[in-house]
């Protein structure tokens, strides 16, 4: 019997020493799932939306249509347009404000002053001075795109107008 004994005891060892062993992986899947949970909601809360500070942002531009009129070739111009956001809300660009050329060419690069907007704040968009020179004449149509998280106009369009020429 002292044989039995032995062999259940060595099993009984065995059997503890796997236990002691054994990583506890529901503990470690259930704490990194805890962690995720947390992250996203701490990422969630500082990227928050116009939703999260109980408002609807507004945006609104001092001239939604721009007629530079007649330029002579080689002189130079420039743009820049004030956008408020009007409502209660925080405005946030979604992208960097760019130019579609709807009929001519070589449109200038854009800055923004600020991608984010508290309600009545202000900054702009800006393009260096800029100028057409021959073989660049004639009728210009640039569409600036807007794009922020105002969900009346998602994609608010700024029409420039010019006429370049000798």
């Amino acid at each position: 019997m002292s044989k039995k004994n032995n062999n259940k005891n060595k099993k009984k060892q065995q059997k503890n020493q796997n236990r002691k062993k054994s990583f506890p992986w529901a503990l470690t899947i259930v704490g990194g799932i805890l962690l995720l949970v947390m992250i996203f909601q701490l990422v969630g809360a500082s990227g928050a939306s116009s939703a999260d500070d109980g408002g609807t942002p507004s945006v609104t531009v001092e001239e939604s249509n721009i007629d530079l009129g007649y330029i002579k070739l080689g002189e130079y111009r420039s743009l820049k347009i004030k956008v408020t956001n009007t409502g209660d809300g925080t405005l946030r660009f979604s992208e960097q404000p760019y130019i579609e050329v709807l009929e001519g060419c070589c449109p200038p690069q854009l800055t923004v002053g600020r991608m984010s907007l508290k309600p009545g704040e202000s900054t702009y968009v800006q393009s260096p001075d800029f100028m057409m020179h021959e073989g660049m004449d004639g009728k210009h149509d640039f569409a600036i795109h807007l794009k922020t998280n105002d969900p009346a106009n998602p994609d608010f369009l700024v029409h420039v107008l010019s006429d370049w020429g000798l």
